[in-house]
C-alpha cells in the first residue's frame, strides 16, 4: 500500500483571508491531491474535546457533515463544509476530513478533570489517528497560517487554547516529524 503525504499548507485567516475563499483552495487542492492517486485528505484542526469527539463520531458513522462551528480556524472548516455540501465539490464528501487536534476541554458535557496527563493521552490518540490516515494513504495538510513560526510551524493551539507548552512542544514535534517522514 502506497503511503500518504504529509504537506505544508498555507491557510491564513481574517478579512483580508475570507474563509469561502481558502475554503475553495483547500478543496481544488484536496481535489488536485486525488486526482493524482492518494486515497484522500485531511487537514489538522486546533479542536476543543467536544468537537473533537463530534466529529470521529461522524466520520465513524459514514457522515460527512459534521457541523464543526467557531471562530479563527473553525470559520474555515465551516466554510469548507458549506462548500462540500454544494454540488461542485459534493464528489470529495467523505474523501476531505478534518484531523482534529484537541487543545482544550470540550465546551458542551466537558471533562471533569482535565490536567496535562488527560491531554497528552487525548493528543497522542489524535496523533496516531493521523498517522494511521498517513499510512493508508491518505495525504494531511498542515495547516499553517499568518501566526505560526519555527517554533510552531503547524496553526495548532492558537489564541484560546490552555495548554501546557509540554503539551504544545509535543504537538510541534510530531507534526514536523510527520512532515519529513511522510513526503
Amino acid at each position: 500500500m502506497k503511503k500518504g503525504q504529509f504537506i505544508n499548507y498555507s491557510a491564513p485567516y481574517g478579512h483580508s483571508h475570507p474563509a469561502d475563499q481558502e475554503a475553495a483552495k483547500l478543496l481544488a487542492a484536496a481535489d488536485t491531491l486525488i486526482k493524482a492517486g492518494c486515497k484522500g485528505v485531511g487537514y489538522i484542526y486546533s479542536a476543543n474535546y467536544g468537537q473533537t469527539r463530534t466529529i470521529q463520531k461522524t466520520y465513524f458513522a459514514g457522515d460527512w457533515n459534521t457541523n464543526t462551528a467557531g471562530d479563527n480556524q473553525a470559520l474555515l472548516i465551516m466554510a469548507v463544509e458549506k462548500l462540500l455540501g454544494d454540488q461542485t465539490y459534493a464528489h470529495l464528501q467523505g474523501l476531505v476530513r478534518i484531523m482534529p487536534i484537541t487543545t482544550m476541554n470540550g465546551y458542551v458535557n466537558a471533562l471533569p478533570i482535565w490536567n496535562n496527563d488527560i491531554q497528552t493521552g487525548i493528543v497522542t490518540t489524535d496523533l496516531d489517528r493521523i498517522e494511521y490516515y498517513l499510512e493508508c494513504g491518505w495525504s494531511i495538510l498542515g495547516l499553517q497560517d499568518q501566526k505560526t513560526n519555527a517554533h510552531k510551524p503547524y496553526a495548532i493551539g492558537g489564541d484560546i487554547a490552555n495548554m501546557a507548552q509540554t503539551v504544545s512542544d509535543f504537538i510541534q514535534h510530531t507534526l514536523i516529524k510527520f512532515s519529513t517522514s511522510y513526503q
